[in-house]
């Protein structure tokens, strides 16, 4: 079985017992999203030892993941936070990063991240300043807006 069939079926097998347990249980959680996460993190575990040499179909995974928490926390904060959302998707991307090993200057990646989370949590503080007010708003409709 190649790796590409492999990680889709242990996606399928996944949705179809996780859909079971939903039904059997009060769990409240998406079926796909969980899915899709048990199968990139069984097989980044393989991968760690050597049972699995296949790190981009990992890689996709993990995305489908970091994007799938990023619209599930975009969902469920107030607008106001939004102006979080840049650093919070590339704070989750270089997690899979470091998860992955592919990022050797690691100090640099996590530089820029305080930097950017210290900005844009001056300016969440500062919202109200007029000036400031323009430059939130703008960022926060950045995906409204298109």
């Amino acid at each position: 079985m190649t790796d590409p069939v492999l990680a889709l079926l242990m996606i399928v097998v996944l949705f179809i017992l996780l859909l079971i347990v939903k039904k059997i249980t009060e769990w409240k959680f998406c079926v796909m999203c969980t899915s899709v996460s048990l199968t990139w993190m069984t097989l980044l575990v393989l991968y760690w030892l050597g049972m699995f040499g296949q790190p981009v179909i990992i890689a996709v995974l993990m995305g489908q993941t970091v994007v799938g928490m990023y619209y599930f926390l975009e969902h469920k904060t107030e607008g106001s936070l939004h102006i979080f959302r840049l650093p919070l998707l590339l704070t989750l991307t270089l997690a899979a990063f470091v998860l992955l090993d592919v990022t050797m200057k690691l100090a640099y990646s996590l530089g820029l991240l305080a930097l950017l989370w210290i900005l844009l949590l001056l300016m969440y503080f500062y919202r109200h300043n007029p000036k400031t007010k323009i430059v939130v708003d703008r960022i926060i409709a950045c995906c409204r807006d298109w």
